[in-house]
């Protein structure tokens, strides 16, 4: 699916919304915004990310192109950032290390592995996205069920993989099936009501540890806003700071925990920090936009260039 505005600002929003929970995360601050915020915005921004992808070229490409493409557009900057938080933190390293940083990431770096897993899936099984969906909604519903809300490895073993890798996949799965079929405007009201419903019975569940509640109130919210998103990128909306974070949301999502916690440090609260961080970031994403080698080992977009030159458009990375 080629770019749209209307996507790239979403995008651009979530990437700031979980900026903002994790400055209050880092204040350990409790508001009801940042409960509502942690239950939709990384199932969004993984449906965005299967609504994105274009299957027919997954499939048919071959596998060395496939792994080229993605090491270098998302394996290879996530790498390089999961040594920095690694070597930041202190984190104990063993012969175990490269097996828990695949299978149980550390900090936010699941995302990556977790989104990288479902784009292999939806090449390697050659299935349409609802019958996806349907193989998806049993796994993503029994780690629902047997973990909540709570997030880390599905067993005790070395081989235990992250929750998520499989908790996720009816979010991915289903942001394809909207990309081939779309949202009639019959249904429109619908699923508006339904994300109004979803949210506010989350909401609600804040301080309830409800399992039988909490699973159907998330799934309601998420599929639903993902069920809109073909409404929305017909808008076809854009402002231009937004969307350029939306644009280089990789490089935004690997990087924002490191800058905040430095300029938290100096004693700052976390309103100042994300005041300061997001411009900040959006400084060294664009001073390394100029030069391909920083781009490739920190996830950071080429520069749009205008369709009158004669240089080709350097495809951009689409983590999400």
């Amino acid at each position: 699916m080629g770019k749209n505005p209307s996507i790239d600002l979403l995008k651009g929003v979530l990437i700031l919304l979980v900026m903002v929970g994790h400055a209050m995360e880092l204040a350990h601050a409790q508001h009801l915004a940042l409960w509502i915020g942690s239950g939709f915005r990384m199932p969004l921004m993984i449906g965005i990310s299967g609504y994105l992808l274009n299957i027919e070229r997954l499939r048919s490409e071959t596998r060395d192109h496939f792994f080229g493409r993605y090491g270098e557009r998302m394996l290879l900057p996530w790498l390089v950032a999961a040594i920095v938080y690694m070597l930041v933190s202190g984190w104990p390293l063993s012969w175990r290390t490269p097996i828990d940083l695949l299978l149980r990431p550390p900090f936010h770096l699941w995302y990556i592995p977790v989104l990288f897993f479902l784009i292999l899936v939806a090449r390697a099984v050659p299935l349409r996205p609802i019958w996806l969906v349907w193989i998806g909604v049993p796994f993503s519903l029994s780690i629902m069920y047997s973990f909540g809300p709570n997030l880390g490895p599905i067993g005790s073993t070395l081989l235990s993989p992250d929750g998520r890798y499989l908790r996720y996949s009816v979010y991915f799965f289903f942001g394809m099936l909207m990309a081939e079929r779309g949202l009639p405007t019959r249904y429109l009201g619908v699923a508006l009501l339904t994300a109004g419903l979803g949210m506010g019975w989350w909401s609600e569940l804040e301080h309830d540890p409800n399992i039988f509640a909490f699973v159907p109130a998330r799934l309601l919210m998420c599929l639903s806003l993902i069920a809109l998103l073909p409404r929305f990128a017909a808008l076809r909306l854009s402002f231009a700071p937004i969307n350029h974070i939306g644009r280089d949301s990789l490089f935004f999502y690997l990087w924002h925990p490191l800058v905040m916690g430095l300029i938290m440090a100096t004693g700052i609260g976390p309103a100042s920090t994300l005041a300061l961080s997001v411009p900040l970031l959006f400084g060294l994403g664009r001073l390394s936009a100029a030069h391909k080698g920083v781009r490739r080992w920190i996830g950071s977009v080429p520069p749009i260039r205008r369709r009158s030159e004669d240089a080709p458009l350097e495809p951009e990375p689409q983590p999400a």
